[in-house]
């Protein structure tokens, strides 16, 4: 041991500071990734325990319950059987009392029906004898009625012969008397008839001798009558002699005023018509004017507001075409400025395309050579020297279509170009992070490997069979990260390798300086263990 000792203190005498400093930094990674390891051992050696340790506090804890359900069962068990037999007993009792109960039931009904069939025929024997009284009450009264009935109609026969008798007696008389009436009527009536004929006979002589008196007076005071009327007359007719040319003239005269009256009054009423329609024409010329006079009014307010909206109308759009023309002035400006912008552009690419042409191959020079198409090919077949001396803006922009054909050419060749260096570019990221994540968990695996768990195995087999044994198969990383649990000397983290420092090849599997930058910042990724169960 002091040899040892004593080498090594000569190997650091031996050595330089910068040496000194760069060994004794190996020496603190290895020992704190020896403490790293051993921890996780430590880590995973505690998880497989806790995790079979719960497993059998699952197993035995679903022993323990099927036990404690099985010591339920029996006791539900007895305690049903118990319940069973009592609930027999019960049963039995009961149906002892109900066969009881049945027996009395059956005595009594019994002797009901004794009862009953005494009474039955007591009753029917007392019905018997009712029914012999009644039927020789019916008999007696039976026999009083047919006495009776036969009393009476001899009685009736009697009373009908005496009543027949009387009848044809009083039918005689009445007979007599309805004769004697009728020759008594008869003789009161001719008498009468007679006494009428001669009244009559008297009226009608006295009524003539009356009639005659009468016409004879009449006709004397009537010829009287007229002898005056025609006195009166000749009198009359003398008297008016005189005043009869008179009352002719008047007559005609008033004939003619009446004329002329009946004329002036039409004239009046032709004059009156005339009026009214007149006064109707002067009516319906001022209705007529008003409504023109009021159109006109309406026609000439319309065009005034007509007038008003026009010239709004004009200033508004004077007012928008300022604007449109403010607009179009700064868009022209602008259009300028950006096709200016574009010619820059395209100066820029014409001297691209040309320092790129300078670059190219023989053979993309021969791949881009323009291909003429048919339109183009006849445009130049029919230009004749009168058209060369007069420029053409659709044939100039015609003959310079095959040289942007080359442009753009050239362009989508470069795009391919760039598409498959993105795509390499891609496929190469992918290759890198996958060998990085290989080499990642080649040395953690490396790392795991160096350590000793035999004494886990010895202490798995000593369970029982029965159980389920999670063994370790594989490690994988978690993208989860926790905080290193190892602590180094003095609370401080190892100073880490200069950058251009060497490192031997026999460190490399445990140093730091080649772990990824979570491993050197001290957060190292947990493992994820896959675990198959062996029953």
């Amino acid at each position: 041991m002091g040899k040892k000792g004593k080498g090594k203190g000569n190997k650091l005498a031996k050595m330089s500071e910068e040496e000194r400093a760069r060994y004794l930094q190996m020496r603190a990674d290895m020992e704190e990734e020896t403490r790293r390891r051993k921890m996780q051992l430590i880590a995973l050696y505690m998880k497989n325990k806790l995790k079979r340790e719960d497993a059998f506090c699952r197993l035995n804890m679903a022993k323990i319950n099927q036990e404690w359900r099985s010591i339920l069962r029996q006791v539900k068990i007895q305690d049903l059987r118990r319940e069973i037999v009592d609930v027999a007993q019960f049963f039995k009792e009961a149906l002892k009392r109900k066969n009881q109960v049945i027996q009395r039931l059956i005595g009594d009904i019994n002797t009901t029906e004794d009862m009953y069939a005494n009474l039955q025929q007591s009753h029917m024997e007392n019905i018997d004898r009712i029914i012999g009284i009644h039927s020789s009450r019916i008999q007696f009264f039976w026999r009083i009625y047919e006495d009776d009935k036969q009393a009476v109609l001899r009685e009736w026969k009697q009373d009908a012969c005496i009543f027949k008798e009387l009848q044809a007696e009083k039918q005689q008389q009445l007979e007599c008397v309805f004769y004697q009436l009728e020759d008594s009527s008869d003789r009161a009536v001719k008498d009468n008839h007679e006494s009428f004929l001669d009244r009559v006979e008297d009226l009608k002589s006295d009524m003539q001798l009356e009639l005659e008196n009468i016409t004879g007076r009449g006709e004397g005071k009537l010829e009287a009558l007229w002898q005056e009327y025609q006195s009166v007359l000749a009198g009359y007719g003398k008297h008016i002699e005189g005043f009869y040319s008179e009352y002719v003239d008047l007559k005609q005269h008033d004939e003619e005023s009446a004329q002329q009256i009946s004329q002036q009054h039409y004239e009046i009423e032709h004059l009156i018509e005339e009026l009214s329609n007149l006064r109707l024409l002067a009516e319906e010329q001022q209705i007529k004017q008003q409504a023109q006079l009021k159109q006109r009014q309406s026609i000439k307010q319309a065009l005034t507001e007509r007038l008003r909206e026009l010239r709004t109308c004009v200033d508004k759009e004077l007012e928008t075409e300022h604007k449109l023309f403010k607009q179009m002035t700064v868009e022209s400006y602008e259009a300028i400025e950006t096709l200016k912008r574009h010619l820059t552009k395209v100066e820029t690419l014409s001297q691209l395309s040309r320092i790129c042409a300078k670059m190219e191959t023989q053979r993309e020079k021969l791949f881009l050579l323009p291909q003429l198409s048919r339109e183009i090919i006849e445009i130049r077949e029919l230009k004749t020297p009168e058209e060369d001396a007069v420029s053409d803006p659709l044939k100039e922009e015609v003959a310079a279509l095959p040289q942007m054909e080359t442009f753009w050419r050239r362009v989508n060749n470069v795009s391919v170009d760039v598409a498959c260096l993105k795509q390499q570019k891609r496929n190469l990221e992918a290759d890198n992070a996958r060998l990085k994540a290989e080499l990642q968990e080649y040395l953690i695996n490396l790392n795991i490997s160096n350590g000793s768990n035999s004494h886990i195995h010895d202490y798995l087999s000593k369970r029982p069979k029965s159980m389920s044994v999670d063994r370790v198969t594989q490690l994988r990383l978690q993208p989860k990260q926790v905080k290193s649990a190892m602590a180094t000397a003095g609370g401080r983290r190892p100073l880490p390798r200069p950058a251009g420092s060497y490192v031997p090849s026999c460190e490399a599997g445990i140093s730091n300086t080649i772990r990824s930058r979570n491993l050197v910042r001290g957060r190292p990724q947990l493992a994820k263990i896959d675990v198959t169960k062996h029953f």
